[in-house]
């Protein structure tokens, strides 16, 4: 779909600056724009990229309205999240499944309930009891546990597995790889042996919530583990048995929650970060990259751990030099207390 400059405008309620016939059909980075793509910017530091690019119109915040010569404007105050929005009035969204069809390999026992406008791919298995609601894609190669309930308009691509009981809630997508509903890492110690734990709860996702390629969230060991409306989980993270996530949180790749933890809404928890079972983390709480948490987070801001890169030479000094900390510490307080 193409549209012109004043109908992108109108669309996404924007001011525009330039030719309003000027034609729009695609999107694209600066640095591989061509003619008619729209990019867009938030920062002054990529003013000369963006200007220098061959792109036909640029999204940017009021403040740069002046900084960028020679393209046509669209002044917004989100620039990134107007650009999403384009992407969708430009038809550009990349399309889930081409028709609704139930392939002839897919395992479905005759016990589930499919909705209206369902689709299922090749080699799926759709255990007893299991629940999928309308217009619902489930991909090839997944697998439904039984009594699991999908909700609406959810897409959960290929080769997720789904355990028995999981609920996932509307407008859901669970990309490829993901494990839902996997046991926890439940285990006694008995006369000097482990003994597992049975994992009797299960996973409660509710609406809006995207889980990403390869993550998993184990089921809980009485009650759930529990994702509440609208958080996005990355690729690569591990929830652990019940962990109750706030809504709209969002999680970024190689991150590890372990077992009852509670985390409030809208925190944002970087990447690599790594929490600590049984705590509890604040809404609206910020964790930077990397970061180790171990003990409860009361409060609301932004929250760091870890040691940032160094020279591999400089590194190994300070290394050497955490040895002496101790000592050190000793010998002020002792120089303190000698000079009162």
């Amino acid at each position: 779909m193409s549209l012109n400059l004043q109908q992108l405008a109108k669309t996404l309620e924007l001011e525009f600056r330039g030719d309003a016939g000027l034609i729009i059909n695609g999107v694209a980075s600066s640095r591989s724009a061509r003619a008619g793509d729209l990019c867009f910017i938030q920062s002054k530091k990529y003013v000369d990229g963006v200007s220098a690019s061959k792109c036909s119109a640029v999204i940017l915040p009021p403040g740069l309205a002046n900084a960028v010569e020679g393209k046509a404007l669209l002044i917004s105050e989100n620039p990134q999240f107007s650009f999403v929005n384009a992407i969708k009035a430009l038809g550009l969204e990349p399309q889930p499944r081409n028709e609704v069809a139930i392939h002839p390999s897919a395992q479905i026992s005759t016990s589930a309930k499919i909705g209206k406008g369902v689709s299922i791919g090749a080699m799926a298995v759709i255990e007893d009891d299991v629940r999928i609601g309308e217009d619902t894609s489930i991909g090839a190669g997944t697998v439904v546990e039984r009594s699991a309930v999908i909700g609406s308009q959810c897409i959960v691509h290929s080769r997720v597995m789904l355990g028995r009981s999981v609920r996932l809630g509307d407008r859901c997508t669970v990309h490829s790889g993901a494990v839902i509903g996997s046991d926890g890492y439940g285990l006694v110690d008995h006369e000097q042996q482990w003994h597992k734990i049975p994992q009797l709860g299960s996973v409660a996702i509710d609406n809006d919530v995207e889980i990403g390629a390869n993550t998993t969230v184990d089921r809980g060991a009485l009650d759930d583990t529990i994702i509440e409306h609208g958080c996005k989980l990355d690729n690569l993270i591990h929830i652990a048995h019940n962990v109750h996530i706030g809504a709209h949180t969002v999680i970024a790749a190689c991150v590890g929650v372990a077992g009852s933890t509670k985390i409030g809404r809208r925190c944002v928890i970087a990447g690599g970060s790594k929490i600590n079972g049984h705590i509890n983390i604040a809404d609206n709480v910020t964790i930077t990259g990397a970061s180790v948490v171990l003990n409860n987070v009361k409060q609301t801001g932004v929250y760091s751990s870890g040691t940032p890169l160094l020279e591999n030479s400089v590194w190994h000094r300070v290394c050497a030099r955490y040895k002496s900390l101790d000592k050190l510490a000793k010998t002020v307080t002792r120089l303190d207390k000698s000079s009162k």
